[in-house]
Parts: C-alpha cells; structure tokens; sequence
C-alpha cells in the first residue's frame, strides 16, 4: 500500500490490486491465441466483445462482489451493474483496453479503473504484460510501481516531442497540423496506457481526435495526467467531465501542459 493516499484511497488501490490479478490470470492461456479472439456478442460500447474481454470483465466483477463494498459500475462490455445494496462508489471499467494487442500477442494492453465517491477519487492502470501499474488519488500524486512518484515531461520545444495520437477517417487530416510540428507520433493500441506513458513523461501527449471518446478508456488516464501535473481538455480547452455516459462525442488532448494551448491550435477542423 501506498502511505501518500488517504485511508480510503489505499483501500481501493487494494481493491484494484487484487483486480489485476485476477484479470492477469483470467487471460494468461489467452493472450496471441485466435480462440481469446473469438466473438461473444456486442458490447455496451457498441463494438464487439470477445472471449478475453468477457473473461476480463467477469474476474474484475468477481472480485468487486467478493469485496462486501458496494459500486455502481459502468462497464465497456456490460454496461451498468450494480453491486451491493448501497453502492457507495462510481466504478469506471474498462477491463481489457487494448484487445486487438492482446489477441494478436502485442504485449500492449491494460486494467483501467476509475473510482469515485464521496471519499476519495482514484484512477489506476495497470500494463497487464508487464505486470506494471499506475495510479493516482485526487489531490495526493501520481505514482507507479509500489509508490514511486511519477510527472509529466518538462518538454516545450515541438521539435523533440513525441506524441500518441489517433484519428478517424474520413477526417484524418485532422492531425496534419500537429504531425508537421512533432517530432513523432506513435499509435500503440491502448489509450489508457499511452495516457499512463504521458503522466510518467515517456510520451509528451495523447491526442485523440476520432470525436468518440469512451469515458471508461479514458477516466483514470484523465486524473493521473493531472495529478502527474499535465494537462487534459477536449479540443476546445474545456475540462472533461466524467459523467455515467459511456461516450462523449469529443476529443481529448492530454499533455504535459507546456504547449498545450499551441496543440489546440494545431488541430485541423475541430472535433465536436
């Protein structure tokens, strides 16, 4: 446990431990395999669940039941579940972010969780292929591993900045603008992570412009970024709110907040 969180923060970071292990475990024979790939049905987020996502979801779930505290949870695959008679916590989950690195054996996916109640707020990610974790309470820091402080890049100049980013067509122009000014881009298949990556200052930004954020990919990534001293806005500089909706049909910017307004800027055409 962490002494730098509050009593409560600790007990959820606890609580999301134990999730990891068991996700880790529910998907070990899975992991490059065709069958993990197989489809199970149409998820909540409206895109197809698969065999490992479903077992991910399942040992996460497993775990919260088992836990005698009490959430609502907003899940990609399952959608609402409530847990307990008195849920006394919002649970953001998306229990597998990164499914298509997963089933194809790219060791690039991840646990994310976002918690938040009267108590506390506290976003954690977990890099499930190399057993690493992340994660942040409101006010107290952001940490990775078994508690070391973590920050954002203190990069200004563009020409050195190396960004993750996505887009969609048919408007991937949308990322011309800042393509011609970084120094480079990578897309590595789980936002979660590459928002992780940017709070500990290997990447300088995580740009998404597809206009379809999923608030369950993203929730924990948001708070550790901040507490890690960056920056995240949609593209018009507002601060995202993490409402009960699955989607928000906007685009999210999270830096280390030295050009974060010159980003803005740079992106082409917008995204609401």
């Amino acid at each position: 446990m962490s002494e730098l969180l509050s009593t409560s923060g600790n007990r959820l970071l606890g609580l999301c431990d134990d999730a990891s292990r068991a996700v880790t475990s529910s998907i070990r024979d899975m992991i490059g395999t065709a069958s993990g790939g197989q489809m199970v049905n149409m998820g909540a987020d409206g895109t197809p669940t698969k065999v490992i996502d479903r077992a991910a979801e399942n040992a996460v779930l497993d775990v919260l039941q088992s836990s005698g505290m009490g959430f609502l949870v907003l899940s990609e695959e399952r959608g609402e579940v409530r847990i307990g008679e008195n849920p006394d916590h919002f649970l953001h989950l998306d229990p597998l972010d990164g499914t298509f690195n997963a089933i194809s054996g790219i060791p690039f996916y991840a646990l994310s969780i976002y918690i938040s109640g009267d108590d506390c707020r506290l976003g954690y990610i977990y890099d499930l292929a190399r057993g690493q974790r992340f994660y942040a309470e409101a006010g107290r820091g952001a940490y990775a591993g078994s508690g070391e402080g973590i920050c954002v890049s203190r990069n200004e100049d563009f020409k050195n900045f190396s960004i993750s980013a996505y887009t969609i067509r048919p408007n991937t122009g949308r990322i011309t603008g800042i393509g011609n000014r970084v120094r480079r881009i990578r897309t590595l298949g789980s936002a979660s992570l590459e928002m992780a990556l940017v709070a500990r200052g290997m990447l300088d930004a995580f740009v998404d412009l597809r206009g379809m954020m999923r608030v369950v990919d993203v929730a924990a990534g948001i708070l550790i970024i901040e507490e890690a001293g960056g920056r995240v806005s949609d593209s018009d500089g507002n601060k995202l709110q993490m409402a009960g909706d699955m989607w928000q049909k906007r685009c999210l910017v999270g830096s280390n907040g030295r050009r974060h307004e010159d980003l803005l800027k740079l992106i082409d055409g917008g995204c609401d």
